[in-house]
């Protein structure tokens, strides 16, 4: 397969897909994918916060605290001044989470596409907009009431701010940068993928683009600082560092097993992220798996035009340029997501489900300029296919509380608050938030678990136990199952399946001895 493709730059009819598209058909299309991805995030939106993350943020609104976890460290600052300012304004609780990720949302949904109109040409730039608006991931954290959605927006932004700034005056690159120090504000975990765009920015830009992050760190660095205080910020910071390093954060030191690793990896990105199939995961009407099925289709191939194109070197400089934003993003946060991140949590792959979209669009580009007339039907069916995956998911979210949330419902309709202990995970928060006058405990480890349900069962407590306490297994024999919450797994990856336990303390022993 040969292409035959020539080199053009930026602004040429050739760069922009041969100019087919009028520019007001470009527009009208790019604001129907910003309409839509707006539509399908407020389908999304839950009803209730969903989790402990949510509920720490929550606990925001009215306090910023780090050291009391409203929020935990590191305390996402630009994304709690907007959602404070969206609670100020008016917004209910989950609103006002929601909302800073829904409005960046729409704002990257559209620059992304007007960006790259001039590099991948009408076609590709469509197709990178719809990515981004209708992806599941992108869509299920964009209406979650937390950070993930507004700081996915803010890295799109500063992508595109990068991007642009290579072919700007210097004061656009001190824009960029400061951008990029805005945007870890929001989301520090993104560091790896925000550092990453340094290398599509030019070395005549890069101390432009330096001095601008410094400023946009400052802004919300200084801040923090100074409501924490400067010996309270480093005794949190350190101990929140070595506890996800080494104790609780899922990272490679915690669960070391490449196996876990490799699955939970490509489920969260290739499952979950973009919604291909996956062994395992069933319950898809024919319809659906269809849909999935020519959706790996696409993407494969767009993919593959991309790799054959660059080892012909038939990449136009345009197109390059897209192609290391893209992996200049998902390389360095890949690597960390996998070593250093807790892949039970879906979330946590936004940044390679974006870079791997800006290279679908890449080969997309590719492709329109080899098949002008039919490319447009092939990108539709992508766009088509990639809605289809997502609707089901976002309608479970926005329609069913989180399993979490519905053990809470479930205990506060059927249990009495008198007498009764409660041992969980994380979900101890959402019982503290909601259904406060339940005793519900959060142990450590399976071994305070364990000393703690048989000191207080002794005291004559009624105990109920969830599956994601720690160390559950070793009270296996005394628990007796009472219900069960779940969920898709491609919706919560994370505590998707639990299971509510009535601890039954085994009978005293009888003695033999006949008196």
């Amino acid at each position: 397969m040969s292409f035959n493709i020539t080199h053009p730059s930026v602004g040429t009819p050739e760069a922009a897909g041969q100019g087919r598209m009028h520019p007001h058909a470009f527009a009208a299309v790019l604001a129907l994918w910003v309409g839509a991805g707006v539509a399908v995030r407020l389908l999304a939106l839950p009803r209730l916060l969903p989790d402990l993350d949510a509920v720490n943020f929550a606990r925001s609104l009215n306090g910023f605290d780090l050291a009391a976890q409203a929020p935990h460290f590191p305390g996402y600052p630009v994304y709690v001044a907007m959602a404070r300012l969206a609670s100020a304004a008016g917004a209910s609780e989950v609103g006002a989470l929601a909302l800073p990720g829904l409005v960046l949302g729409a704002l990257a949904i559209g620059a992304l596409g007007f960006v790259l109109r001039p590099y991948l040409g009408e076609v590709g730039a469509l197709v990178a907009s719809a990515l981004l608006a209708l992806l599941p991931l992108p869509v299920l954290f964009g209406a979650t009431p937390g950070s993930d959605g507004a700081g996915l927006a803010l890295l799109a932004l500063a992508a595109c701010a990068v991007l642009v700034a290579g072919d700007s005056a210097p004061r656009v690159a001190v824009l960029a940068g400061a951008l990029v120090g805005v945007a870890l504000g929001a989301r520090p975990s993104f560091l790896p993928a925000l550092l990453g765009l340094a290398l599509v920015v030019p070395r005549g830009r890069r101390g432009s683009a330096l001095v601008g992050c410094g400023l946009g760190v400052l802004a919300w660095l200084v801040p923090l600082v100074i409501l924490t205080g400067p010996a309270q910020f480093l005794r949190i910071g350190s101990g929140f560092l070595l506890g996800h390093a080494g104790k609780w954060g899922g990272t490679v030191a915690v669960r070391p097993e490449l196996g876990w690793r490799l699955e939970n990896f490509g489920f969260d990105i290739l499952a979950a992220g973009l919604g291909l199939p996956w062994p395992g995961v069933d319950g898809d009407a024919v319809g659906l798996r269809v849909a999935r099925l020519l959706l790996a289709l696409g993407f494969a191939w767009a993919l593959g035009v991309l790799v054959h194109a660059a080892l012909r070197r038939t990449l136009t400089s345009t197109e390059r340029r897209v192609a290391l934003l893209a992996l200049a993003i998902g390389v360095p946060y890949g690597t960390w997501m996998f070593l250093g991140q807790n892949l039970l949590k879906a979330r946590h792959a936004l940044p390679v489900v974006l870079a791997l979209a800006l290279l679908v669009a890449v080969g997309v580009a590719v492709l329109a300029r080899a098949w002008p007339s039919r490319v447009l039907p092939l990108a539709g069916a992508l766009t088509v296919a990639t809605a289809a995956v997502m609707l089901p998911v976002a309608l479970e979210q926005g329609r069913e509380p989180s399993p979490a949330v519905r053990l809470v419902s479930h205990v506060s309709r059927t249990l009495s608050p008198s007498g009764t202990l409660l041992f969980t995970g994380e979900e101890a928060r959402l019982f503290e938030h909601y259904v406060p006058h339940y005793r519900a405990g959060r142990p450590a480890t399976g071994e305070q678990l364990r000393r703690e349900v048989e000191r207080v069962a002794a005291a004559g407590a009624d105990v109920y136990v969830t599956s994601t306490a720690p160390g559950v297994e070793a009270l296996a024999p005394h628990l007796e199952p009472v219900s069960r919450f779940a969920c898709d797994r491609r919706v919560r990856s994370h505590a998707h399946d639990m299971v509510l336990f009535h601890y039954r303390p085994a009978p005293p022993a009888v003695s033999d001895k006949v008196l």
